[in-house]
């Protein structure tokens, strides 16, 4: 049994991949929220992603193998307690293990289709250095992803009193975000509803909404499912993200990142976010007060900043880090704001703007100290409501992408978002998909390219 333990940690253990990688550093949130309008990037080499500068067919060509590497354990772990006899388990179900590595399959092939479009499907683990497999139409992959979330839904605990755990709350979330993806609106809205019914989660509001990100909050019931680091040592298990969402003369951040200007002026004057999402920042060597948007062009974005750190590193400023770059702050995936503002969304879609979507909306807006949402919208109107609240409340967690797509809002808006921002680039529908590695291209004869790697 504690091999079997040991088997699915390791599929854990690959979404930090060594806290450098995938959900660390940061590199998820520049590959997603990274090419919209809610997270300016400007570092270099991935300034070239939110430029759409995309004629090097690599630029995520990290993420690809990181992800697969996810795919290929949850394979292997899958395989091998499949083949354990049921007897040996006592503490743990032989099902809910398994549950949980095809929970974690699930998510990787969400990210991937949400990257790539149709990939290999992959569900047996490598055993030899054969040619690789075919690109599989993204239907096909979206059906073995809701079918990984059904068995988890089925096998999984309703709690696991830990957002680093794969739980049946988790499962619905996904499985729903799956179907949005597909505008299956009735589909996803019943698995939002069960979520929802399962009474575990709420919305954090014992102190304010930037204290939700610090790391002895970790654990809140907001998140849902969180990519959790063990915060051990500068090169293992710790999550580097939080030294790459800010610059360094703030708060001896890494990157060049923060809130694109538009998205910032969009935020209420009583809005609490304000606390999160501000321009004026004390610089970190004394002297005046600065500017970041003067400084840098962007707002700071403090949700996964230096200064959120009280439990591996209290105090502030360089010299007081105990330990500099290590962190025990987790990365959200899924957490009840996002559902709510999701079942704000599916229930305006299926029954325009009732008082079912202005009580989940709601609920979000007040959490922040803004007032309730004006009476009377249209449908049009309210989902221009719901959207801007999600790129408030959700900037840089990578949802972003995801939304403008699904209204079919991609093109138009980043169209916009880069003529402001003086970026010489013409969006298409081909954006929406980054270029397969050229190494993959290379290396197996039966993969196809995206339309982006003619850039």
């Amino acid at each position: 049994e504690s091999d079997a333990v040991a088997l699915v940690d390791g599929v854990y253990n690959g979404f930090l991949d060594s806290g450098w990688g995938y959900y660390g550093s940061g590199v998820m949130a520049r590959a997603t929220d990274g090419i919209t309008d809610v997270f300016d990037v400007g570092d270099a080499p991935y300034i070239n992603l939110e430029t759409y500068n995309w004629s090097d067919e690599n630029i995520v060509a990290p993420l690809w193998k990181s992800i697969y590497k996810v795919v290929d354990r949850a394979n292997w772990a899958i395989e091998i307690i499949e083949g354990m006899d049921e007897s040996i388990f006592e503490d743990e179900s032989k099902n809910s293990l398994i549950a949980e590595a095809k929970f974690l399959r699930g998510l990787a092939y969400f990210d991937l289709t949400g990257l790539f479009g149709g990939v290999p499907l992959k569900l047996e683990p490598t055993k030899s250095d054969a040619p690789g497999l075919p690109r599989n139409p993204i239907e096909e992959v979206y059906a073995q992803i809701e079918a990984d979330f059904e068995f988890a839904i089925k096998h999984l605990p309703q709690t696991t009193n830990t957002p680093g755990k794969a739980s049946k709350g988790a499962a619905y979330g996904l499985l729903a975000k799956t179907q949005l993806r597909q505008l299956k609106w009735g589909k996803a809205g019943e698995n939002i509803d069960n979520l929802i019914a399962l009474g575990e989660y709420d919305l954090f509001i014992e102190d304010s909404f930037l204290k939700l990100f610090y790391e002895s909050n970790v654990l809140d019931n907001e998140f849902i499912f969180s990519i959790l680091s063990l915060g051990e040592s500068y090169y293992v298990a710790s999550n580097h993200h939080l030294k790459f969402f800010t610059p360094w003369n703030y708060d001896t951040g890494w990157a060049i990142v923060g809130m694109p200007v538009g998205i910032y002026n969009s935020i209420e004057p009583d809005d609490e976010r304000r606390e999160v999402y501000f321009d004026e920042y004390p610089f970190l060597y004394g002297g005046e007060i600065r500017s970041a948007i003067n400084e840098f062009g962007f707002a700071i974005n403090r949700k996964f900043g230096s200064f959120n750190r009280d439990v591996t590193a209290p105090g502030t400023g360089y010299a007081a880090y105990k330990n500099y770059g290590v962190s025990k702050m987790g990365v959200p995936i899924l957490r009840y704001a996002d559902v709510l503002l999701l079942k704000a969304e599916i229930e305006n879609e299926l029954n325009g703007p009732n008082g079912v979507a202005y009580n989940a909306i709601n609920q979000v807006r007040n959490r922040s100290g803004l007032p309730n949402l004006t009476e009377g919208l249209s449908k049009g109107a309210f989902r221009n409501a719901v959207l801007k609240e999600r790129a408030i409340e959700l900037a840089a967690e990578g949802h972003r992408k995801d939304d403008l797509i699904r209204h079919d809002l991609f093109v138009s808006t980043l169209n916009q978002y880069l003529s402001d921002q003086g970026y010489p680039v013409n969006i298409t529908e081909d954006h929406k998909l980054m270029p397969i590695p050229r190494t993959e291209l290379d290396l197996n004869p039966n993969m196809e390219p995206n339309p982006s790697n003619g850039f």
